[in-house]
């Protein structure tokens, strides 16, 4: 007995006594860190924010027999509740951000930021490069250059949607069409001319006699309006340039001054067959020449193309053709023109040459809305034509060194600045109908105004009317 316990201590072994009623001799266990031959393993506590790497490592080691269950002080610092706040589908999201070209955080920016806290600016990053909206023109472009022919380039800042407005202007050279056009388009009267998105004639091309617009300008805003500058009509300075260039005079034509006039005659047609307004600019209203050549071209303008059909020439039975919006501006027009009667003489005039027209010429836009005058209001005036007057833009004292400059001038009409932000308010506020039988986007648009300005210059209706002429 006494060898057997000394060889029990030797081994380091725990004693064993027999019970007594005669069965085998009991082991008697003690607990100890590290004995891992426990017969009822305890549970080991679920901490939630342990990164993965460290479970493996912590598994890894118990497997090989740890005498410790405690983490270790480097191990808890990262066991920061970083790697759970983790979206499952961050690297799906950064697959498609590439695939995207979509900006890229900088990292100056993101530096010291939580992942949570990167993933929510690349959310903001992505939703506003999808969100943001077309870039604006910052000048005007060739919709028909100077050789009559189509140019292609104002596509590509047409998009595909269908809440736009497209207006026009004519006029005689040196009216102000330009100047109004790039008004309305954004503007204001305090810009520099050279920053106007339709340059207007400068003082050099002014002394010259010169015309600044050749063919047709075009320029889209943000607000999705496109507007459309015509070339001068019956303009002495597009004669003079054409006879210069007399050699580029097509056969069919027998003079200069005839091909002229159909150049402008079917620049004026295209405008009343695709924009939704037109506005007639003029500076002296007795001129009947220019309301006379707008008479002309409603009579020379192509039939509405039907919907099934590609011939612009045959209209539906069932449905009528499109006539637009004409809207007429009487510009740098002097005080007696503010007056109940000149106004009301303006309106009758305008009322008796159009009477058998077409076009849509009352009920939007005329000087009343507002009620900007005392006298051009609804109490005085029954108005229901599209007429506007504007004044001088330049109506300013000369008068320096004197006392009488610091003094309000009397006008007996309101400012520039008050009248074109009423039309501006008033045009862009204009029904917005159907140009043809089928809803059209900007791009349908743009190719529809292509196929037309083709059929115009085709025409066998501007052919016999040029063949008319003396």
């Amino acid at each position: 007995m006494t060898d057997s316990s000394e060889r029990d201590r030797g081994r380091g072994g725990p004693r064993r006594r027999r019970p007594r009623g005669g069965g085998p001799p009991v082991r008697k266990e003690r607990d100890y860190d590290g004995d891992t031959s426990s017969s009822q393993p305890t549970s080991r506590p679920i901490i939630l924010a342990k990164h993965p790497e460290n479970e493996s490592s912590q598994v890894s080691s118990s497997g090989r027999g740890s005498t410790s269950t405690s983490p270790t002080p480097s191990n808890r610092q990262s066991e920061k509740p970083v790697t759970v706040l983790k979206p499952r589908g961050e690297d799906s999201r950064r697959t498609l951000s590439s695939s995207l070209s979509l900006p890229s955080i900088p990292v100056s920016t993101v530096q010291g930021e939580t992942p949570l806290q990167q993933t929510f600016l690349q959310r903001t990053i992505e939703g506003t490069s999808r969100l943001s909206g077309p870039t604006e023109m910052s000048h005007c472009t060739k919709l028909i250059d100077e050789h009559h022919q189509w140019c292609e380039t104002a596509c590509e800042s047409l998009l595909e949607q269908t809440d736009f407005l497209v207006v026009g202007v004519i006029g005689l050279q040196g009216t102000g069409k330009s100047t109004i056009l790039s008004l309305l388009a954004g503007n204001t009267e305090i810009d520099a001319h050279r920053n106007y998105v339709f340059p207007p004639q400068s003082r050099a091309i002014r002394e010259e006699c010169g015309h600044m617009t050749n063919g047709i300008d075009i320029f889209v805003t943000s607000q999705r309006v496109i507007f459309l500058d015509c070339q001068p009509l019956l303009s002495a300075s597009v004669l003079d340039q054409l006879i210069h260039n007399e050699k580029k005079i097509p056969p069919e034509y027998t003079t200069a001054e005839n091909f002229a006039e159909i150049q402008s005659l079917q620049q004026v047609t295209l405008l009343l067959t695709v924009c939704n307004v037109v506005m007639v600019v003029q500076d002296w209203f007795t001129d009947l020449s220019v309301l006379h050549f707008l008479q002309t071209a409603e009579m020379l303008k192509p039939s509405t193309p039907s919907s099934s059909g590609h011939d612009s020439n045959s209209a539906p039975e069932d449905h009528p053709d499109y006539y637009p919006h004409i809207v007429f501006v009487q510009n740098k027009s002097g005080r007696e023109d503010f007056s109940v009667e000149n106004f009301t003489a303006m309106q009758k005039s305008l009322s008796t040459i159009f009477q058998t027209s077409k076009l849509k010429m009352k009920g939007d836009v005329n000087m009343t809305t507002g009620r900007q005058t005392f006298g051009l209001n609804p109490a005085f005036v029954k108005s229901d034509l599209n007429l506007f007057v504007l004044p001088c833009m330049d109506g300013r004292k000369d008068a320096e060194d004197t006392v009488l400059t610091m003094l309000p001038e009397y006008r007996g009409y309101p400012s520039f600045q008050t009248l074109i932000n009423s039309l501006r308010g008033q045009i862009l506020a204009m029904p917005r109908e159907a140009i043809t039988h089928t809803t059209l986007t900007e791009k349908n648009w743009f190719h529809y105004a292509a196929r037309i300005w083709d059929s115009i210059k085709k025409s066998q209706l501007i052919a016999e009317y040029n063949r008319l002429l003396p």
